[in-house]
């Protein structure tokens, strides 16, 4: 039988458009984003950076930097503008943001949760020679509420509303980010400072540490807590710092706490954003080189650690993932709000 050489060119021809498709297939298309995160005293900075690191070294084709940010409002702001492909913020943000109700935002905006990652106690930090005990005490004081926009200086506002403390009127106010307050609180610039953030966080251990100071975090529970989560339904729960946490905590210190989660858009690509979480659990110990948490993290707690109502916003690549796990149910599709207005 003969083969012409018409027949072998058209045959190799089919191979080499077959190859292609295949690799066309099989290959996807190139994402880059950045992740905004926090200032660069808490943990999202660098934790932002070691997802960035996973994600450009296990996901295919994507790549992702950690951005320095005044943190939660600001991150939202971004995202919902298209400047970031993911942020951190809280869950009750992620609830919030889809019901127009997040402070500084106009309009309802479609954002998913991807995962949460650990409970986030809010510190209230002084030092013994202020004498200051109570979170009622703050009246009259120099008291640092948080870097401007954000989650530590909102939750700042929640709870002195709640207590009755007007902080334009009876705190003389600042407004700096975590490393700038223990350094202003080391120098007797001010009397005390607000922060939420992981346990440890960076700034506070310098804090705790500092030769001649001993550090005081003020305790909120009891009947002051009631009143501060009574007056803001869906956002704080109890917590504890536990004996230890910090080198200056000689015994567990009632607290209240949100926890910290990653967001992204309902129009992040699922099948990217399935294979991103994926890639964070499988690799968690590059993670715990900037936060431990890390190494104890599992799916179950992931979407565990969360409101009931933020979990109805998990993004569909997400699920994906924690079903898979086994420690999901079936979640209804969230409906899409209104036309989305940026601010």
């Amino acid at each position: 039988m003969k083969i012409g050489l018409k027949t072998v060119a058209c045959a190799a021809l089919v191979v080499a458009v077959t190859l292609m498709l295949a690799v066309g297939a099989g290959a996807q298309e190139k994402l880059a984003f950045s992740i905004v995160t926090g200032g660069t005293g808490g943990v999202w900075y660098p934790l932002g950076g070691a997802i960035g690191g996973v994600i450009g070294k296990y996901v295919p084709n994507t790549e992702a930097t950690s951005e320095a940010t005044t943190a939660a409002i600001d991150n939202m702001k971004l995202l919902i503008a298209g400047k970031a492909g993911m942020s951190f913020a809280y869950d009750y943000h992620v609830v919030w943001a889809n019901d127009g109700k997040v402070p500084g935002l106009t309009g309802k905006h479609n954002i998913r949760m991807v995962m949460g990652f650990y409970e986030q106690p809010l510190h209230i930090v002084t030092t013994a020679a202020t004498g200051i005990t109570t979170l009622m005490q703050l009246k009259g004081k120099r008291v640092s509420v948080g870097a401007p926009n954000s989650g530590t200086e909102e939750q700042a506002d929640y709870v002195l509303k709640a207590l009755g403390i007007d902080w334009n009127k009876d705190i003389k106010k600042e407004k700096l980010g975590a490393g700038e307050s223990v350094a202003a609180l080391k120098d007797g610039k001010i009397d005390a400072f607000f922060w939420s953030g992981a346990v440890p966080t960076a700034a506070i251990i310098d804090m705790a540490s500092t030769p001649g100071t001993k550090m005081v975090l003020l305790p909120v529970g009891g009947k002051t807590a009631e009143m501060i989560m009574k007056g803001n339904p869906g956002v704080f729960h109890k917590s504890t710092f536990a004996k230890g946490s910090y080198s200056s905590v000689d015994k567990d210190v009632d607290a209240i706490a949100i926890t910290a989660v990653l967001q992204a858009m309902d129009t992040f690509p699922a099948e990217r954003l399935y294979q991103i979480v994926k890639a964070i659990f499988d690799n968690k110990a590059e993670l715990a080189a900037v936060w431990k948490g890390a190494t104890t993290l599992t799916p179950a707690m992931a979407v565990g650690q969360v409101t009931p109502d933020a979990l109805k916003y998990l993004h569909p690549g997400a699920q994906k993932f924690f079903k898979e796990k086994g420690v999901l149910k079936e979640q209804a599709a969230p409906k899409k709000k209104g036309t989305q207005k940026k601010k």
